[in-house]
């Protein structure tokens, strides 16, 4: 039977709450984990081995991994056999493409998907949008999982026999161009302090110039504005921005549950 003796959990995050997901994941096991954040450019990713159970946490960015998480995760050192949980947050729309993408992207590496969640998360671009989420009901469909996960494991020969057999999602994946909508700083507010430029994904922001962004590399992940601690970044989209929060909330339904595969 498979022992696994560690969790360790690697989180691509903006606003903060594909973290809490993870974590909470980790816990609910009851086995010794960790939780490694690798949105930073500068980060790196862990090689990963026997008795390792890993899960890999991300938003969908339009249905899709995203871009600069898809790349980190495509570096990481190869780790046959290991079992990974994919996790997915997402603002109640859908998630599309974005399991079978990071399934894709851990096989690749040997890793083998043997669970996941959709997990529904307070959209941080169109705030509007599941207010609140998770929450409690949410959270419990994490720890059900992470239950369930550890058991199927203790009881399976390795983790290709507990392998899911399918995973949601079609290729070619969706095409996801990004948004139009971009975070900027109050010149006025910032301190210069460097947080933002520190853990951007993409560079997007100079540390020499922490009130400018380049929005041609900004995938809207919104980390700069979650970590300001002059609360100087916000989005910039003004009248246009409104409207698109307005469309974007009408025409979701109200509420949709997290799931699990």
């Amino acid at each position: 039977m498979m022992r696994t003796e560690r969790v360790r959990a690697l989180v691509f995050t903006g606003a903060g709450t594909t973290r809490t997901v993870a974590e909470r994941f980790v816990a609910a096991t009851g086995l010794a984990g960790e939780v490694i954040d690798i949105t930073p450019q500068a980060s790196g990713v862990p090689a990963l081995g026997p008795g390792d159970l890993a899960v890999i946490a991300v938003p969908s960015f339009g249905g899709r991994v995203p871009a600069p998480a898809a790349a980190k995760l495509s570096q990481l050192p190869e780790a046959p056999g290991v079992p990974a949980v994919l996790l997915v947050t997402y603002g109640n729309r859908a998630v599309d493409d974005t399991f079978i993408e990071l399934a894709d992207i851990v096989r690749d590496r040997g890793l083998l998907p043997v669970a996941g969640a959709a997990v529904v998360a307070h959209h941080s671009l169109m705030v509007d949008v599941a207010i609140g989420r998770p929450d409690a009901e949410d959270l419990s469909v994490v720890d059900a999982l992470a239950r369930d996960t550890v058991a199927r494991l203790a009881k399976a020969a390795s983790a290709g026999e507990a392998a899911l057999a399918e995973v949601p999602g079609s290729r070619p994946y969706r095409a996801y161009g990004g948004v139009a909508f971009h975070a900027a700083a109050d010149p006025g507010r910032c301190i210069a302090c460097g947080a933002c430029a520190e853990l951007c994904p993409t560079g997007a922001i100079d540390p020499a110039a922490p009130a400018v962004t380049d929005t041609a590399r900004c995938v809207t992940c919104l980390r700069c504005v979650a970590v300001c601690p002059a609360g100087a970044r916000a989005v910039d989209g003004g009248e246009e921005l409104v409207r698109a929060r307005a469309a974007f909330a009408e025409r979701l339904a109200p509420r949709q549950p997290s799931y699990t595969l």
